[in-house]
């Protein structure tokens, strides 16, 4: 779908996207309810929601025409790994919040309503048990791009985030940044670095299925503060 600026303009002029998500907010946020109206917390829950949403469509604005490939889409895509003489292909996917094409390139872009960063020192860095502060939302945008760069392998593919609380800033760019200062750069193509990417995703996904590698408790217990599984471990209470 191409969008052009001037049909953004028109979208946020006529109202419509508020009824949207007030429908979407009714049926999801209230659903199981005989009248589900929006009252309470819920109207500044919803209010801010819209805010997030206008200043979106005002950011996508900055950039148009653009031509939105894809949202929402599950993608897949197979490694081979060796279990002792045996080799597994192992399926690996996820859902996909965006994909479009800017000019030449083919970006790839994760939302993010929450606290996250779009600075990481370097591939290593996000692959390594011992950071403890590793860039989850960065690892996870390049997991999507490897995962699209299979559809488009000739394309520029370009990772990136919308971090809404950075929509606001004065010149925002969704563009990944690698490295420390002073050589830190804007990550314009996931090519250069899909080799070391995939090499270590391999390695990490062949100790899973490692029988004689045991599973064992992070040291860094901030993270089972989010972890579904802590309770399992005895770290379903974390003060």
């Amino acid at each position: 779908m191409q969008a052009e600026k001037q049909d953004l303009e028109q979208l946020i002029r006529s109202g419509r996207t508020t009824e949207v998500l007030t429908d979407l907010f009714r049926k999801h946020h209230l659903r199981g309810r005989k009248n589900p109206e929006v009252e309470g917390r819920n109207i500044i829950v919803l209010n801010v929601m819209n805010k997030y949403l206008q200043k979106l469509i005002g950011t996508d604005m900055a950039i148009a025409p653009f031509t939105l490939v894809s949202a929402e889409q599950t993608c897949h895509r197979e490694i081979e790994i060796l279990k002792g003489d045996r080799v597994l292909r192992i399926r690996l996917g996820g859902k996909i919040d965006r994909v479009d094409r800017v000019g030449d390139t083919l970006r790839v872009i994760d939302y993010k309503t929450g606290e996250a960063s779009q600075s990481f020192p370097g591939i290593s860095a996000l692959f390594d048990p011992e950071v403890e502060n590793r860039n989850g939302a960065v690892f996870q945008t390049l997991f999507y791009a490897w995962l699209v760069s299979k559809e488009y392998p000739d394309e520029q593919v370009m990772p990136g985030l919308y971090i809404l609380k950075s929509l606001y800033g004065d010149r925002f760019e969704p563009g990944l940044i690698m490295g420390s200062p002073p050589d830190r750069r804007k990550i314009e193509s996931f090519v250069p670095l899909e080799k070391e990417f995939r090499a270590r995703l391999e390695k990490i996904v062949t100790r899973i299925f490692d029988p004689t590698e045991p599973f064992v408790q992070t040291r860094f217990e901030s993270r089972c503060r989010l972890c579904d599984y802590s309770r399992i471990c005895s770290r379903g209470v974390i003060d």
